[in-house]
């Protein structure tokens, strides 16, 4: 499958998830195996021109940080374009890597066809109104060549034109139909609803804790720990075995490895997240004698099944990274896919990824996602902007209205009913406890057994993200 990303010249050369995006080329649990950038480069943003845009010649020199090749190529010579495209393509399959073309165009009609262009750019506009379109330059140069006649190009251009005009009947009358635009990996999960909507048992049996909890605790003979990750993991194995004092890595840690016991997959990135940022996690575990890392959770899965566990640091960013996991968790439903921001306020710097899609991509486009989103926070001296995720904002977000009578008289009846409903979910776990059984219920909302168990039978899961609120040292 191809990854191509479409940009504006002048969002490309400003908007800072563009080298956000870009750095994942090489990293190994982002990378996808290179991306396509296609830049339409109308030489304008709005009504900003590239001097006011940009410090370098071209909008794509961005792509230089990376080394990715660059193609500038003629928007009016249309075979060229075919053919830089060809090349992209190519150079994306043969070397995973990121490319760029760059194809200078212009906007007939400026920002759009209502838009008045000459007020602020005069000159250029005098030129654009004497300069052909495209399409008539390239039919003129093909009628010149004898490669198509005139009747041709009638017929095409009655085709073309009838095509255009049924469309636009048919966007008159058509409707939203919400199945037709569920992914494929959504599609063996239905809505819950009052009858197939409840929540599993999100227990587990006590031995089987504590099985998997020594497993996942004990350490191979031959990694050197630092000494003091030695005793975290020591104190983490008596508390399994005592059944009391178990702290937040400790349940986290348990809820990944029931869940990967019963065969869903498990996803965490974030900046830090193989420590955690408070030093609490320490999922990944360093030898203090050579460059070796453990992942003790894993030591649960084969090694052909190590794939569905992934706990990987990200590069210094929130908005690329938080997209990138959306995404993610979009494609992969059966995935606890968490992302954890270092502290809770670092959710500022993907804030749009919030707004947009996380909180309502599902009422506007009827695309579902179970993300969950870790958001630390403590009061370590950092200052009032590291002690608080803005919960306000994230409950402001979500969309079970109060005054909605129709819904508060179904909620009368069935209180799962709005649990399920909503868009979002506000945690704000108080115990390991709580943390551990609100994981495990993310992905235990189902009817039947996960995709990753061959079963002929539908699947029911909650259609919704989750946002946790804290931890609390």
């Amino acid at each position: 499958m191809l990854s191509i990303l479409l940009h504006g010249d002048a969002a490309f050369a400003g908007q800072g998830v563009v080298y956000e995006t870009m750095q994942m080329q090489d990293l190994v649990d982002f990378t996808v195996g290179g991306t396509i950038h296609i830049v339409i480069n109308n030489q304008i943003g709005f009504t900003t021109t590239p001097r006011e845009a940009r410090t370098g010649l071209y909008s794509t020199d961005i792509g230089k940080a990376v080394d990715a090749p660059i193609i500038h190529v003629n928007a009016d010579e249309p075979e060229l374009v075919d053919l830089a495209l060809e090349f992209a393509v190519e150079y994306r399959q043969k070397f995973k890597k990121d490319v760029v073309i760059d194809v200078i165009g212009y906007r007939r009609y400026g920002h759009n066809e209502l838009d008045q262009p000459s007020f602020t750019q005069p000159l250029m506009y005098k030129i654009i109104e004497k300069t052909p379109p495209v399409y008539i330059k390239y039919r003129d140069r093909l009628l010149q060549e004898g490669l198509i006649t005139e009747k041709q190009v009638e017929e095409f251009e009655a085709k073309y034109n009838a095509h255009l005009e049924q469309a636009y009947m048919k966007s008159r009358t058509a409707k939203f139909d919400r199945e037709k635009w569920i992914a494929k990996a959504f599609e063996n999960i239905a809505k819950p609803t009052a009858q197939h909507g409840n929540i599993h048992d999100t227990g587990v049996n006590t031995e089987t804790l504590r099985e998997l909890g020594r497993k996942i605790t004990t350490l191979p003979a031959d990694l050197k720990p630092h000494p003091m990750i030695k005793k975290i993991y020591e104190a983490r194995l008596k508390s399994i075995e005592e059944g009391k004092n178990i702290d937040w890595a400790t349940g986290e840690a348990l809820a990944w490895a029931t869940l990967l016991e019963d065969g869903y997959g498990v996803r965490l990135s974030g900046q830090d997240v193989e420590r955690g940022t408070f030093s609490h996690r320490h999922a990944v575990v360093n030898d203090q004698e050579k460059d070796r890392k453990y992942l003790a959770v894993a030591s649960i899965l084969s090694e052909e099944d190590k794939y569905r566990l992934t706990v990987c640091n990200s590069h210094l960013s929130e908005f690329g990274v938080l997209n990138f996991e959306y995404g993610y968790s979009i494609a992969n439903p059966n995935y606890l896919v968490k992302w954890e921001a270092q502290f809770g306020d670092f959710a500022n710097g993907a804030q749009i990824a919030i707004d947009n899609f996380i909180a309502s991509a599902e009422s506007k486009w009827g695309v579902s996602s179970g993300l969950v989103l870790l958001l630390p926070h403590g009061y370590d001296g950092q200052g009032p902007e590291h002690s608080s995720c803005r919960i306000e904002r994230l409950l402001q977000l979500s969309d079970d209205d109060p005054y909605d009578a129709d819904s508060i008289e179904v909620y009368r009846t069935n209180l799962d009913m709005q649990l399920q409903e909503t868009n979002i979910q506000v945690c704000n776990p108080s115990t390991s406890a709580n943390y551990f059984h609100v994981l495990r219920r993310q992905l235990r909302r189902t009817y039947r057994k996960p995709l990753f168990i061959p079963s002929p039978k539908r699947l029911l899961k909650f259609r919704g993200v989750s946002i946790f609120h804290a931890y609390h040292r």
